[in-house]
């Protein structure tokens, strides 16, 4: 059972399993835009690299990821982007800094994902916006995760 300790491509998978559970969406937390929407919905993606510039050996221990949240009314995609700012942002009491996540590789069982936040910082968006395509409301936000690696 080895844990390894590199985190970059199992982030958005131990904060999809941190926000289950824990927001209006319950359970309808992931790391793609399922085909078939039931809302509200969250979603939690990479999204590059930090703030830095480009230069992944500067930015290596601060990946950003977009997190989508989807409801049917502007009110409830607004709620649920609040609750994740809550649950998330370093600036609240409670949030998720200096917190170590484990998360299990599912196609080796067995094997972990161990992630050393430091503190996560909301970095961009936030604003709601009806989406056309999905025919549904929605709130995109950035967050930039500093990790101890």
């Amino acid at each position: 059972m080895p844990t390894y300790t590199w985190p970059h491509a199992h982030l958005a998978h131990a904060l999809t399993e941190q926000l289950k559970f824990s927001t209006l969406a319950e359970g309808r937390v992931t790391t793609q835009v399922p085909r078939e929407r039931v809302y509200p919905l969250l979603v939690v993606q990479e999204a590059g690299l930090g703030r830095l510039g480009t230069d992944a050996a500067i930015q290596a221990d601060e990946p950003r990821l977009q997190i989508d949240a989807w409801a049917e009314s502007k009110q409830e995609a607004q709620a649920l982007a609040a609750q994740v700012f809550r649950l998330l942002d370093a600036r609240f009491n409670g949030a998720l800094k200096d917190t170590v996540l484990l998360t299990g590789d599912e196609s080796h069982p067995g094997d972990f994902y161990q992630i050393k936040v430091e503190r996560i910082a909301r970095s961009g968006g936030g604003d709601p916006y009806f989406d056309e395509h999905a025919r549904a409301w929605r709130v995109t936000s950035y967050y930039e995760v500093k990790v101890n690696l």
